[in-house]
């Protein structure tokens, strides 16, 4: 019978001790964000070195924390919430103008609340002055605090689980990206032009360009319609002969790199007008023709101001559809090159 009794103690010493030894599982985090945004791995990346191990979640597990980053136009929403061990859902908030400075600042509050020694009862971090913005709390957080009474009700903005046995993982963010509709700006450029006469030729261009708001199909479809200009003169053998071309431009740019205030884009063209050349003198040129070219470029550009004033730069080819070649009398001058390239400087405003 002591045997017994001894054996039956052991057995449940050990069931008892069993899932105190078991190895804790790393936080899981939900993670949800736009395309234009980092993806789960990268943002995990993020975190603090001093902050413990997360994992993203997967279908089943209980959530721990669930980090949603939307894009909006002009500007992204960021949302960390989590859990606390009351039951009590905590959410803090974001806004800023681009996904990535949205995404540093949110893995910053997630690795200060992962951190060791961080409760799970302490807030999150509400404010920072090292990271852009300012991170605050819902309105039904900050009545409970504010009151000496304190809180009446635990607030639910967004309930994520109540136990492990009932924590179906989510399912779709929260917010979907609304069409913030079609954003315009208008702008100018200068820039040199090669290929058409036997020196450079000063172009330029007066533009309107619009964002739409494809936000599931061309998340970052930009595009731009203008009027171009290029004017100049070339040394032939009859003396110098003015050169010009006024045409109208198209342009789309169907995807973008976007980091921090750079903004770069590969861009389709098309440009359509008239071009001429005339000189004085004896031997008198007075030519006119077709322009047409299609054109394929880059643009780059750096936002002065977020989302309202940019400096761009952009580099490009043209291919004239038409060869242009310049006569005087029967005297062949020269003929326009087989491809035109051109290199453009400016600044955009996009308008209210």
């Amino acid at each position: 019978m002591r045997v017994r009794s001894f054996s039956l103690c052991a057995g449940l010493l050990l069931g008892f001790a069993g899932p105190a030894l078991a190895e804790p599982q790393p936080p899981a985090v939900w993670y949800r964000a736009s395309a234009g945004c980092p993806d789960g791995a990268r943002f995990l990346d993020k975190l603090l070195e001093s902050s413990r191990q997360a994992r993203l979640a997967q279908a089943g597990d209980h959530i721990d924390f669930v980090v949603t980053l939307v894009e909006n136009g002009s500007e992204t929403v960021g949302r960390l919430e989590r859990q606390t061990d009351s039951g009590i859902v905590a959410i803090r908030e974001l806004r800023d103008a681009t996904c990535e400075r949205v995404a540093d600042a949110l893995a910053l509050s997630l690795g200060l609340a992962l951190a060791p020694g961080h409760g799970a009862s302490e807030p999150l971090v509400e404010k920072s002055a090292n990271v852009p913005g300012a991170l605050v709390r819902d309105d039904a957080s900050a009545k409970e605090e504010s009151s000496p009474e304190g809180p009446a009700s635990p607030p639910l903005p967004a309930p994520v689980a109540s136990s492990a046995d009932s924590a179906p993982a989510p399912t779709g963010p929260t917010e979907q990206p609304p069409g913030a509709g079609w954003q315009w700006s208008f702008g100018l450029e200068l820039g040199p032009m090669i290929g058409i006469s036997t020196q450079p030729m000063l172009r330029g261009e007066i533009f309107f360009d619009s964002r739409p708001a494809f936000t599931r199909v061309l998340p970052n479809l930009s595009l731009r319609v203008g009027v171009v200009g290029a004017w100049g003169s070339s040394e032939t053998a009859i003396g110098p002969v003015r050169r010009w071309i006024l045409a109208g431009r198209a342009e789309a740019c169907p995807v973008a790199w976007h980091a921090g205030r750079l903004d770069l884009r590969p861009c389709l063209a098309f440009e359509l007008g008239s071009t001429g050349a005339s000189a004085d003198g004896v031997a008198g040129v007075d030519n006119r023709g077709l322009w047409a070219a299609p054109a394929g470029q880059l643009r780059l550009a750096v936002a002065l101001l977020p989302e309202r004033l940019w400096l761009e730069a952009s580099g490009g080819v043209l291919v004239p559809l038409t060869r242009n070649e310049i006569f005087s009398g029967s005297q062949s001058l020269y003929r326009d090159a087989p491809a035109v390239f051109h290199g453009n400087f400016g600044i955009s405003i996009r308008l209210p």
